[in-house]
């Protein structure tokens, strides 16, 4: 039986859309767009308990951090952090947790400041 054209045309464009979101996702690509410049006077990082998880996402991705979105997640998840730890041992924790490569979880902190 041979199937129409246009039924074969829309099952190979959604194999392809398919397979493009599966290369992004596993790349650790994300669409989101980059955070605004930083206040005048401000450090240029993004408050750890305060960031939406878009701006979490494109900074690290910035930062060239793969996986951003999924990292974004996490330190968004672990909220609220203590002004007190200033060393961020309760998100290194939690992002222990996942195995992050050498360096990652360094490199997110370095994006972050409390409050």
């Amino acid at each position: 039986m041979k199937l129409p054209i246009y039924l074969l045309a829309a099952s190979v464009m959604a194999l392809g859309l398919i397979a493009a979101a599966c290369e992004s996702e596993s790349s650790g690509q994300t669409t989101e767009s980059a955070p605004a410049s930083a206040p005048a006077g401000t450090t240029g990082k993004l408050s750890a308990n305060d960031a939406s998880r878009a701006e979490l996402a494109a900074a690290f991705e910035a930062a060239g951090i793969g996986n951003a979105a999924k990292w974004a997640r996490e330190v968004e998840e672990y909220r609220p952090y203590s002004v007190d730890d200033t060393d961020f041992n309760k998100l290194r924790g939690e992002l222990a947790k996942y195995n992050p490569g050498p360096g990652v979880a360094d490199s997110i902190v370095a994006l972050l400041e409390l409050p």
